[in-house]
């Protein structure tokens, strides 16, 4: 009996598997640089969102939603920060229900220190593509699921 070929794989799944592989390089790289600060990537996304924010309060709510990763150990993180004083976590004046979060001067003394080894990371695993080709795949994955 003659076998088969095997049935060609779709470039569909050749696309998503790319591109998920390679933002697990990314993100390993990342990981590296910030395991030498007791860090988690899960962390340093929390830290990045407050200080976004520029001093404004957000609520746990708010960090959830503008996470990488979505998922439901938010409050863990956050506990862990505020154990390690990068941030710190207070009741809302207006509705005591409400809890608060604020990047501390240590958080943002880490992210400072952090900042140059990231982007250096980042500009060498982008080295190979101009900003135009990245503005444009930035573009392009929009469309997907969009």
């Amino acid at each position: 009996m003659k076998k088969s070929a095997p049935a060609a794989i779709p470039l569909s799944r050749k696309l998503i598997t790319t591109i998920i592989k390679k933002a697990t390089e990314l993100n390993e790289a990342i990981a590296q640089v910030l395991k030498e600060e007791s860090l988690t990537t899960q962390q340093f996304n929390v830290l990045r969102i407050l200080r976004g924010r520029h001093g404004e309060p957000a609520s746990l709510q708010d960090v959830s939603k503008d996470m990488l990763h979505s998922n439901s150990n938010t409050t863990r993180v956050v506990d862990k920060l505020v154990s390690k004083n990068y941030v710190d976590r207070i009741q809302s004046p207006e509705d005591r229900r409400q809890i608060e979060l604020t990047i501390t001067d240590n958080g943002l003394e880490l992210l400072s220190r952090l900042d140059a080894r990231v982007d250096q990371i980042e500009a060498l695993l982008t080295k190979n593509i101009s900003e135009i080709e990245m503005q444009e795949l930035i573009n392009k994955l929009h469309h997907i699921n969009n």
